[in-house]
């Protein structure tokens, strides 16, 4: 566990101490975040620095909690009398800790009042708030540039036709076009054009309200996996069995397939790739504009046995402004959640940007509780088994995703 701590107190002699009043003791603030180590900075320790000087009277002492271990470690401590102060949270985690009284109800202030009308409606679900959000992640289509204008494109393909296109002259001039891995490349796909071509809500096919294995969104969704294979896009089963978050990575910053479908916190690092020029897209669809698919990633919290509410307000109302928030979004490659609020993303997710302008965005479900939790590995399990067997019925393949959601 790596933990930051910074405190600074005035330095005086001993004649100038006698003379003056006492000074007060700061006050120790503890703040937990899987965020903030230097793998993934978000810029925290600089705006932990930020805050300290404009709050002299207040310490903090930052720990980094991955997230899986956040579900471990934090628990015992939030249920009984030490609790950290304040703690990154998701709405996962918002629903279990706050439906228990496990954190303090924040005040709508001005705050919420700003912020863009899908993430207030995703706090927003009962009689009090318990977060607040700090970024909006898009989920898109990298696509490699370079490669595309070899084979005469000069603009990232957007529709599912473009898409299908790419991939013939891509395959035929030697170039692999995608990475389509199931444990999450090919989930974003089918999540992506199944709700937009669902007319149904979201929260109809999350409720049981609307099956999964009736609805002709995604039994077509499914379909198209042997048309976008037929026309040399990827081999689905070679594809079944890359790991999406290791090798599918390293193939994409190395130049070695053409597209790939991931979530923007991997600007940063393929920025870092030597000639490696590529751009973010929505992930391409049955419509002009794509699908920007939107992460409500992260937020703060405070714990509601907190032994400094006080100071925890002010370290979370910190985050509210828009020139302290902006230094995270940078360094997250995100979106705010305010509509007042300027973008942290570079110029090369300027198609991703044009596909939120004309309306192609659409929340990920999970990360707004409109899906279930249990059903996210269910998708990317049954994902990687239809790879490998692109004959089966695609409704069988839906019947598992009802029945996660008839058990919850």
């Amino acid at each position: 566990m790596k933990r930051f701590f910074y405190q600074s107190l005035p330095l005086v002699c001993a004649g100038a101490l006698l003379a003056s009043a006492p000074v007060a003791h700061a006050v120790t603030l503890e703040v937990t975040a899987w965020k903030g180590n230097d793998s993934e900075p978000a810029a925290i320790p600089d705006l932990i620095k930020k805050f300290e000087s404009a709050n002299p009277d207040v310490s903090v002492d930052f720990s980094y909690i991955s997230r899986t271990d956040t579900d471990i470690v934090l628990p015992p401590r939030v249920q009984g009398d030490n609790p950290p102060d304040v703690m990154m949270t998701d709405m996962p985690l918002v629903k279990v800790w706050g439906d228990a009284g496990l954190l303090a109800p924040l005040d709508k202030g001005e705050w919420f009042d700003r912020l863009t009308p899908p993430v207030q409606a995703a706090i927003n679900t009962g009689d009090e708030i318990h977060i607040m959000p700090l970024e909006v992640i898009g989920m898109g289509n990298f696509v490699n540039m370079d490669l595309l204008r070899q084979v005469g494109i000069e603009t990232p393909p957007i529709t599912i036709d473009a898409l299908k296109v790419a991939c013939t002259k891509l395959d035929e001039a030697g170039i692999k076009p995608m990475l389509f891995p199931g444990g999450f490349s090919a989930p974003l796909y089918v999540i992506a054009n199944g709700l937009e071509a669902a007319p149904q809500e979201s929260s109809a096919l999350g409720s049981g309200e609307q099956l999964f294995s009736e609805s002709e969104a995604f039994i077509g969704t499914l379909e198209t996996f042997s048309d976008l294979a037929d026309a040399g896009c990827f081999d689905p089963e070679i594809q079944a069995g890359v790991d999406p978050w290791s090798t599918a990575l390293s193939e994409f910053k190395a130049g070695n397939f053409a597209m790939m479908a991931q979530g923007a916190w991997n600007i940063a690092s393929f920025s870092e790739a030597e000639n490696l020029d590529f751009v973010f897209a929505p992930i391409p669809s049955s419509k002009e504009s794509g699908v920007a698919l939107d992460l409500f990633g992260i937020g703060w919290s405070i714990a509601a046995k907190s032994d400094q509410p006080d100071a925890a307000k002010r370290f979370v109302e910190f985050f509210t402004d828009n020139d302290n928030l902006h230094d995270m979004l940078v360094a997250e490659s995100a979106y705010s959640p305010f509509v007042d609020g300027q973008s942290g993303v570079s110029q090369v997710a300027a198609p991703y940007d044009a596909a939120r302008d004309n309306g192609g965005t659409i929340m990920f479900p999970f990360s707004v509780l409109e899906w279930p939790k249990p059903l996210e590995s269910e998708i990317f399990d049954s994902m990687t088994g239809y790879l490998l067997n692109l004959d089966k019925d695609p409704a069988d393949v839906l019947s598992r995703w009802d029945e996660i959601i008839e058990d919850q």
